[in-house]
């Protein structure tokens, strides 16, 4: 933090287009006294959920109207670029995240840097997720968390989330949002994929097929990329997917009707 010290904080909103950073912007734009905030920023990735576009736009909007700044951000290099170049990221080498859309962060840290400032963010973890706290040894602060100060739990975000529009139903069926394409997906996530947004689903099976297709040809033995048994293939998936998961969804949403 040596360098910092020069240096002016700058308060900047995270927001995902998830439940819990619409959740958070509300709270904070109702709490101007107690939130200062020079911007909101949005790392605009190519494998968001579609419906994370309208919940972004429905954000900027909104803090529009306050007169706040709202900036998005893209990762200099494209998913698919990394991917040509890595293969389909795994449970264990994510770059997805350390390659793709960190920079993004790193590209907010330097137009701040320009400005002579450095960012404080405020982030929406709930109040039990104080174990994704930032915890610096030398007291430093640049995260906030709105929604653990008020004591809100993720619990009651996602029931609020069940009924809001604009998620296009996935709180309905789904605890969290990652990306489209994340190797972490849950057969429930890629049963929502299937159900609403079934090119996607297609792509992200063919992308992972050919990983393992590589890696197999490479490694001399079959590979997965969900999972460490090679079992658990892309084909599997697919089929576990469509012919389990996605049928139990259909139910589930039958008899909301």
């Amino acid at each position: 933090m040596e360098n910092k010290i020069a240096l002016r904080p700058s308060y900047w909103a995270s927001v995902s287009g998830g439940k819990d950073s619409l959740y958070m912007l509300k709270l904070i734009l109702s709490n101007p006294t107690k939130y200062p905030l020079d911007g909101v920023v949005h790392f605009e990735l190519e494998i968001d959920y579609p419906f994370i576009t309208d919940v972004i736009d429905y954000m900027e909007t909104e803090c529009k109207k306050h007169g706040i700044k709202f900036l998005r951000i893209k990762p200099r290099v494209k998913w698919i670029d990394l991917y040509n170049k890595y293969g389909f990221p795994t449970r264990k080498v994510r770059w997805c995240n350390s390659k793709y859309k960190l920079d993004s962060l790193k590209q907010l840290d330097e137009i701040l840097l320009s400005n002579n400032q450095y960012a404080i963010h405020y982030i929406g973890y709930c109040a039990d997720e104080k174990k994704r706290f930032e915890k610096r040894k030398d007291g430093t602060i640049t995260e906030i968390y709105p929604l653990a100060d008020f004591d809100i739990y993720e619990l009651s975000i996602l029931e609020w989330a069940k009924t809001v529009p604009i998620f296009n139903d996935y709180y309905k069926y789904n605890d969290r949002c990652g990306c489209m394409f994340c190797p972490l997906a849950s057969r429930k996530n890629l049963a929502y994929l299937a159900k609403f947004y079934p090119s996607h689903f297609e792509t992200l099976i063919k992308l992972m097929a050919e990983t393992e297709k590589k890696r197999e040809i490479e490694l001399g033995r079959p590979f997965a990329v969900m999972q460490s048994n090679p079992k658990y293939n892309a084909e599997y998936i697919r089929n576990n997917v469509l012919t389990k998961y996605l049928p139990k969804l259909e139910e589930q949403i039958k008899s909301e009707v």
